[in-house]
């Protein structure tokens, strides 16, 4: 007698368990469509209903307003990096020697860690933390250069706000509807295997043998998949540390 096999589908990554439950819904083409059990029709339904509310779940908790705002800070401490850049370059071509030497100083700074606008954004972060300091502790104010400096660390902060938020938002939104809606949608699928598992020995496999045996292929590749992975973690485990 067919039957669909276990899967422990709440071990599966969020975005895992999304498109398995959504492949799920496809496949429910191949159940019995002439007068189903009553039983089944709601299992159905209910599955499909809680997957596209899973589905509506994610696709809001993709578009997180806070990220168009450190898209825009981060465009803004890019410039400000720019701009100081720029000037302590000019300012090492100044008449004075004295103060060209101090505007050769911070060039230097600048030079020694490199563009960090091409960088992620969290490691540009650490780089101009470091940056930041440098600069600090050179005689800017002679040559001006304390204008620029306080305009890029206010930047920088400014983007820490923004990433700060999105970051809160992001794990708000992981936390409560997208958390709820999964629950639902798993509780729904492990609902309709049973249906199905049950009626498949009430009434004979034929009519369910389809649904029952892509299902199990599918749960195979899955399960391939998440054993593959935790392998590989377990190696990255057990790699000796560097001395």
């Amino acid at each position: 007698m067919k039957k669909i096999l276990t899967l422990n589908i709440k071990q599966l990554r969020t975005e895992e368990s999304f498109g398995y439950l959504k492949q799920v819904e496809t496949e429910t083409a191949n159940l019995p469509g002439e007068e189903p059990a009553a039983a089944l029709t709601a299992a159905i339904t209910t599955f499909t209903t809680n997957v596209d509310a899973f589905d509506d779940a994610l696709k809001a908790s993709a578009t997180n307003p806070a990220t168009a705002t450190a898209t825009v800070a981060d465009d803004a401490r890019d410039a400000a990096w720019r701009g100081a850049n720029n000037y302590a370059a000019a300012m090492c071509a100044y008449p004075d020697a004295d103060l060209r030497a101090i505007a050769e100083q911070c060039k230097a700074v600048f030079d020694k860690y490199g563009d960090p606008t091409k960088l992620a954004q969290t490691e540009e972060s650490g780089v101009l933390h470091n940056l930041l300091q440098d600069l600090e502790a050179l005689p800017i104010a002679e040559i001006n250069f304390s204008v620029w400096v306080e305009d890029l660390k206010y930047k920088e902060e400014q983007f820490l706000a923004a990433a700060a938020e999105r970051t809160e938002a992001d794990a708000a939104r992981q936390v409560g509807i997208v958390k709820e809606t999964r629950t639902a949608a798993e509780a729904a699928y492990r609902s309709l295997v049973d249906t199905v598992n049950a009626l498949a020995m009430i009434n004979g496999d034929a009519e369910y043998a389809t649904f029952i045996d892509h299902v199990n292929a599918m749960i195979e590749r899955q399960k391939a998949i998440s054993k593959a992975r935790a392998t590989r973690a377990k190696k990255e485990d057990e790699k000796p540390g560097e001395l």
